[in-house]
């Protein structure tokens, strides 16, 4: 029985420490982002989703540059974007889709973006709802 327990407690320390943080509105992690756009992964993606929070809301340098970062991924990477909506470690799903629904810039070709959501596969559960705000 000691040993089954020691393999439990080990496997949460590890599983405990490999949880992704979380940095709420934090600019190196846009501007990171923004200057790897052609070279996103799953890790990148999540960290950048994870920085939105409510407590950005009056940060406008935040909210432009992280604004038009998303929409950017977006652009570059859509299924990644659905991917990690999915099945990343996010809990502002809503926020999210609220900067889906204000574009920072008349730049920002929204139609675009929408034609590529579109084009992605059924099985992502957050396809209709990235459609829905970008509306």
């Amino acid at each position: 029985m000691r040993p089954l327990m020691i393999l439990f407690l080990s496997f949460q320390i590890g599983f405990a420490q490999s949880a992704p943080t979380c940095e709420k509105c934090d600019m190196e992690i846009v501007q990171v982002t923004r200057e790897n756009l052609s070279e996103l992964n799953f890790e990148r993606v999540q960290n950048f989703l994870c920085t939105f929070d409510k407590s950005c809301e009056d940060d406008f340098e935040f909210y432009k540059a992280s604004n038009e970062t998303l929409f950017d991924m977006i652009y570059n990477a859509p299924e990644l974007f659905l991917k990690v909506l999915q099945f990343g470690e996010l809990n502002n799903h809503d926020l999210i889709l609220n900067e889906l629904g204000t574009p920072a810039s008349v730049a920002i070709d929204v139609e675009v973006i929408r034609n590529k959501i579109k084009k992605q596969d059924e099985k992502y559960m957050f396809k209709y709802d990235v459609l829905s705000a970008l509306d």
